[in-house]
């Protein structure tokens, strides 16, 4: 009998030994296996728990510096539930999030709010028409995604003092804002500026793994030559310095036209 009970103490006690570890595990003890899953992504000083703890520093596949990360799990994910809460701080982009699972075993992004300063990340966003410049902040209600791709999005984006760094010098072109959608895989976009700045701008866009659809107009509301001639280099102008760009790819080219 005094075998038997301090056997059942033994397991008891092992047990309760188990749970704690688990309960309490150091975040940097789980590094070895969380980091062939980041894709090349390094994180360094890493403390606190599992399921409430940091990295001093993010770091890309290059190696250079991206920010500091914190995260947030819910202990339901010993149970297969995924609750996961992120906050990323970082020189260039700084961003929050929320993921979890719908009820098909599908990640869901939810209350995702994404600030960058464009000025900044001008080394790595230069394109031919210039480098982009002011203060991007996108949000995003919900993201349901399956293959890497959204097959369910509500979202919006705003672009602050929008500018281009060209060779005509800084070209100023407002604010614009973009609200964005999708359902069954398709994404549907609407763009447009907020208020009288230097550039009118209306568009819309559409886009799934088949395809892509864009649907363009700008026009220039002044005179500035700096202005008329980055937009002609956009497109072909109008005689009032406007440019219509309507362009396609992948197998959506060859698709009827579906309104958003």
């Amino acid at each position: 009998m005094k075998r038997s009970r301090a056997a059942w103490l033994t397991v008891a006690v092992l047990l309760l030994l188990v749970i704690s570890l688990v309960l309490f595990l150091p975040a940097r003890w789980v590094m070895p296996w969380l980091q062939p899953r980041l894709h090349d992504l390094a994180l360094e000083g890493v403390h606190g728990l599992v399921w409430d703890g940091a990295a001093d520093q993010l770091r890309g596949a290059d190696g250079r510096p991206l920010g500091r990360l914190r995260w947030q799990l819910s202990r339901r994910a010993l149970w297969g539930t995924l609750d996961l809460q992120l906050d990323f701080q970082g020189p260039r982009v700084s961003g929050s999030g929320h993921l979890g699972r719908d009820a098909q075993g599908r990640p869901v992004w939810s209350n995702v709010a994404l600030r960058a300063d464009l000025a900044a990340s001008a080394p790595y966003l230069h394109s031919p028409l210039g480098t982009p410049q002011g203060a991007l902040t996108v949000t995003l209600a919900r993201a349901v995604l399956q293959a890497n791709w959204p097959i369910e999005l509500q979202g919006r984006a705003q672009w602050r003092d929008a500018a281009m760094q060209a060779r005509e010098g800084r070209i100023a072109l407002g604010n614009l804002t973009m609200t964005v959608d999708g359902a069954n895989g398709v994404l549907h976009g609407q763009l447009h500026d907020e208020d009288n700045g230097p550039l009118q701008v209306e568009g819309q866009w559409q886009a799934s793994p088949l395809g892509w659809r864009l649907d363009l107009r700008l026009k220039p509301r002044d005179a500035d030559p700096g202005l008329r001639h980055w937009v002609a280099r956009v497109g072909r102008a109008q005689a009032d310095g406007s440019v219509h760009l309507q362009r396609r790819g992948g197998l959506a080219a060859a698709t009827p036209e579906t309104a958003p």
